[in-house]
């Protein structure tokens, strides 16, 4: 009698360990499916609203280089580098500056925009979907995307100017440069 308690022990142990054991790989390979955000890889997609209520995809930027900034207007590094955004704009055909409000209403975002007179398009992630998709761990954070969308290069922490004509000039199509 004991030893058939120990041997249906013994097995419901087993089925148990079998189980979580099964359970653990179909977790890992789900989670292996998401996209990834590493140099190389396509800059995983995403629509957005923008200041205007309009919505926008980073897919909609195409064949152009993209420098996609992370920011807040809470984080001073996001605030020391949005004025050398803004005067970085539009300096190179074939290269557009997208900044993405995290967490932020669109009325704060909005009267930064207008207060430091940002030209460069301004998108809302205030539920921090596209933060999520991007694991973004802190601000300011910028991805250089070329214009095949693939990540080119990540960067944490804030840019200087040298830095971003540098980052600019890496993502700017062959067919647009002088």
């Amino acid at each position: 009698m004991e030893r058939a308690l120990r041997s249906s022990w013994t097995r419901a142990l087993m089925l148990v360990l079998i189980l979580f054991a099964i359970g653990y790989a179909v977790f890992q390979s789900l989670a292996g499916k998401r996209e990834e955000v590493e140099v190389g890889q396509k800059a995983p997609d995403f629509a957005l609203t923008n200041l205007q209520g309009e919505t926008v995809r980073l897919s909609d930027y195409g064949g152009t280089g993209v420098l996609l900034n992370f920011w807040a207007s809470w984080c001073d590094p996001c605030v020391n580098e949005m004025p050398l955004l803004n005067e970085a704009y539009g300096q190179l055909s074939g290269v557009e500056i997208v900044a993405v409000n995290m967490g932020e209403t669109k009325e704060r975002a909005g009267e930064f925009a207008e207060r430091h007179r940002l030209k460069h398009p301004i998108l809302l992630d205030s539920k921090g979907e596209v933060k999520k998709r991007y694991k973004i761990s802190g601000l300011p954070a910028t991805f250089l995307i070329d214009d095949k969308e693939r990540i080119v290069q990540k960067f944490s922490g804030e840019l200087s100017r040298a830095d971003i004509i540098n980052f600019m000039e890496r993502i700017q199509p062959k067919s647009g440069r002088n």
